[in-house]
């Protein structure tokens, strides 16, 4: 369903996508002086690796086994405390997980750190070179796999290192511009195709937060960019972390070995990174690109921010499913379906048609603030990039890095309009692409996205006026 992005070599890309995000500027923060606050403003970081088994493993890009290993997948966390208040960001080298996983997942960090599962966001970086751990396709419901039983403790082992590395702490942000993947939803007649469009939304920026100890020595740096981790995807049975794993290779090269560096994955439910399966050299290619934009935004002189309060907040938003066809328009699909895997999908649609009840879906909103100047906001499932833009328009703090794929991940989250196309509306939004294979079957109601809107705005107001 992924198709090559065609003659564009890596260069001409990022000179086009430079080009494009000439308007985006680095991000100086000036705040007063609070001292005494600063002395109570803690961080703390730790990693580990959570490579799976190197052969055998089930990955999602080739769909087929892993036969070994190019470069070890990563859990990091980041615990932040301002003395009253405390937070952790977890970011992996994952697909993604179902939420009832991710809750096991959110409950080891919280039980080992003693902070509450509520302020705790656990971000998945959509690596397509990992396991299938969402609920798509031939997804292993039983989650009994090894990395199953091994990532809860992975992530309770970092999350007590973190906090025994606590110490005062400065937060300074930056942004620079730097654009690694395309618009994946091309308008081809009155349907939509899955190819490069050299119009569609995309994010021509990274969002940097780096955190650093009253001696300027490193303790972490959490840096977000938007688009798939799929530039390895198909043409490799290795497993890697693709482009963002890259990306942390190039700044521990370029930066020296002090303090976590930390790749986060933004709203690129529609955005490929390029090339699409171009290997892995070419994710080594775009990862150092990354690399060096966030670089750059490192060395930006931005003054610290002034960590007033850290502030955190948590809502759940109930999102309807469209209804599926009626218990006749399955039977007669069944019948005449050859499939068996196919037949199977649509016995489950009958299941939920035979119901009659409607159908719905969780989406997890989570913001962290430092004072009025800092907004980290969380999304789960899989938004598509407009959602980050929305964000940018009507958050009333200056700097803002909007995290997806946190918390769990059984949707794709399209705009109105892309689910007003119907059938005609591509893999993301269409009733029969990507939702047709996830457990709940349907794709969102359109008017989703008002309340996904109405949801995001109330957190950043809630977040502001604390």
């Amino acid at each position: 369903m992924m198709e090559d992005c065609g003659s564009v070599n890596r260069r001409e890309f990022c000179v086009q996508a430079l080009a494009g995000a000439s308007a985006v500027c680095a991000g100086n923060l000036y705040g007063e002086d609070a001292s005494e606050k600063q002395r109570r403003f803690r961080a703390g970081a730790a990693e580990t690796i959570v490579t799976p088994k190197a052969e055998g493993t089930f990955l999602i890009g080739p769909m087929k086994p892993s036969t070994g290993v190019h470069d070890d997948l990563f859990a990091r966390i980041l615990l932040l405390d301002d003395g009253a208040k405390q937070a952790a960001i977890v970011t992996l080298d994952y697909l993604g997980f179902d939420v009832a996983y991710n809750d096991l997942l959110l409950a080891a960090v919280a039980e080992a750190t003693e902070i509450p599962a509520g302020h705790v966001m656990i971000n998945c970086s959509h690596n397509h070179s990992a396991p299938l751990t969402v609920p798509w396709g031939p997804w292993e419901k039983k989650k009994d796999r090894p990395f199953h039983k091994m990532l809860p403790r992975k992530l309770a082992e970092i999350a007590r290192q973190a906090r025994a590395t606590m110490k005062p702490a400065r937060v300074r942000y930056a942004r620079q511009p730097v654009q690694i993947g395309f618009n994946r939803r091309l308008p081809s007649g009155e349907r939509i195709v899955m190819a490069p469009n050299p119009h569609g939304a995309v994010l021509p920026w990274v969002d940097v937060v780096s955190l650093e100890d009253q001696h300027a020595k490193r303790i972490a740096v959490l840096f977000s960019h938007a688009a798939h981790p799929v530039i390895v995807h198909g043409s490799s049975t290795l497993i890697t972390a693709d482009y963002p794993g890259f990306a942390v290779n190039e700044l521990r090269s370029a930066r020296g070995k002090e303090g976590i560096f930390m790749f986060a994955q933004g709203c690129g439910g529609n955005i490929n990174g390029f090339p699409l399966r171009g290997g892995i050299d070419a994710a080594a290619a775009a990862g150092r690109d990354l690399g060096n934009a966030v670089g750059r935004a490192l060395d930006a002189k931005t003054e610290p921010i002034s960590p007033s309060a850290l502030k955190t907040h948590w809502q759940q938003v109930t999102l309807p499913l469209q209804d599926p066809p009626s218990v006749a328009e399955c039977q007669e699909l069944i019948a005449k379906e050859k499939s068996a895997e196919r037949k199977a999908r649509l016995e489950e649609l009958l299941v939920v048609a035979q119901s009659g009840k409607q159908r719905t879906i969780r989406l997890d909103i989570r913001g962290f603030a430092v004072g009025r100047q800092l907004c980290i906001l969380a999304l789960s499932h899989e938004p598509f990039v407009e959602y980050q833009h929305f964000v940018e328009r009507v958050s009333p703090f200056p700097h803002n890095m909007v995290l997806a794929y946190t918390n769990g991940l059984e949707s794709y989250i399209g705009t109105e309009n892309d689910y007003r196309l119907g059938e005609r509306g591509g893999y993301e939004t269409s009733p029969w692409g990507a939702a047709f294979m996830m457990e709940n079957c349907l794709p969102l109601a359109p008017q989703c996205e008002r309340l996904i809107q109405a949801g995001i705005a109330e957190a950043l107001k809630q977040l502001h006026s604390r």
